[in-house]
């Protein structure tokens, strides 16, 4: 599989996004985000998804130019109007009002309406969590989503992830970004490219019936729920909380799009926030001391496996499956983007 430098893949990504009409700064954002997915081997939220987000530039449902605006407001609260933009460039925009409403009352809360696909949900609350704020996410999918409902076989729920941000002792924040589904609709994608089967337990083909051919996801099967009922019952509140809170279901005219709900809590508001961090410090370097179970050498941190993903990408590249390469080849050639060599096959 070819393998790519994370500056390669970010210049080719910013020249599809403008070639497609999107302004230099936020073709460069959409652009950036993406790769950091790579980087932190989440390559389900990498540059994978180009394909799609320009499928939706060609039904309408995104509008490259477009940028999110504020369409009511209160000392704490937003209502943030994505406008059919990049998902990216509203979830960050939302981000910094909640950011700033939190840091002068306390805390903020921030709906996103009329929003495409925002990436990693961990990139937001770990925005906030970098500015010593404590912050909680909910993403829904209005209409039909990919997943079935516990004990159903239809597509009814997105995969409605929840994520969130916790300032830590050191510049490492603790950031969990989880699907309630089994996984996120992007790894089946993932698989799909490299030919590989998912694991038992995740998708149901058409009829119903358990399969591991990612295939019969995309022939019209379901994504299961994770941990059964559990699961279920947490996507069903966030589908709540991320997809109606804001009346987001009102302004889903173009079909598919996303609702989310961001929470942020300032936590000087309740403590000093280096006392926090201290005690915050205290707590996790016990979690990281427990013994390990068989079969794993340590206890990692929520956050800690991406990071040491970047490190290692940043010194070794970004592998790309053969089947996303050769999609990104034949966007560069019909777009008239220069698609780069790679460092190695």
């Amino acid at each position: 599989m070819p393998v790519f430098s994370p500056f390669q893949l970010e210049e080719l990504a910013t020249n599809i996004f403008a070639a497609v009409g999107a302004p230099p700064d936020i073709a460069a954002h959409v652009a950036r985000s993406l790769v950091t997915s790579n980087l932190m081997g989440h390559d389900s939220h990498g540059v994978l998804r180009i394909p799609s987000y320009l499928e939706a530039v060609e039904r309408g449902t995104c509008v490259p130019a477009a940028r999110p605006t504020i369409s009511k407001e209160g000392p704490t609260t937003a209502n943030v109007d994505g406008n059919w933009a990049f998902g990216q460039v509203t979830a960050h925009f939302a981000t910094r009002v909640a950011i700033e409403k939190a840091r002068s009352a306390g805390v903020a809360a921030v709906s996103m309406v009329r929003c495409n696909h925002i990436g990693r949900l961990g990139e937001y609350t770990e925005m906030a969590a970098r500015e010593g704020m404590v912050a909680f996410m909910a993403g829904a999918t209005y209409n039909a989503g990919p997943v079935a409902p516990y004990g159903g076989a239809e597509r009814v729920l997105g995969t409605n992830p929840i994520a969130f941000g916790v300032p830590g002792s050191d510049d490492d924040p603790v950031v969990a970004d989880i699907a309630t589904s089994v996984a996120a609709e992007g790894k089946l994608r993932v698989a799909r490219a490299k030919h590989q089967p998912v694991p038992p337990g995740t998708i149901l083909d058409r009829e119903g019936n358990p399969s591991t051919n990612p295939e019969d996801f995309y022939s019209g099967g379901v994504l299961l729920p994770m941990a059964g009922h559990k699961g279920y019952v947490l996507s069903v509140a966030v589908d709540l909380l991320g997809g109606y809170v804001g009346g987001g279901e009102k302004l889903a005219e173009r079909g598919i799009s996303f609702g989310n709900l961001l929470v942020v809590v300032d936590i000087s508001a309740f403590r000093p926030l280096e006392e926090f961090k201290e005690a915050a410090g205290t707590r996790l370097r016990r979690i990281k001391e427990a013994k390990p179970a068989p079969g794993f050498a340590e206890v990692m941190l929520p956050g800690e496996p991406e990071r040491r993903a970047m490190r290692e990408r940043l010194k070794s590249g970004i592998t790309l499956p053969e089947d996303t390469h050769v999609q990104l080849g034949e966007i560069a050639a019909r777009l008239g983007v220069s698609m780069p060599e790679p460092l190695s096959a």
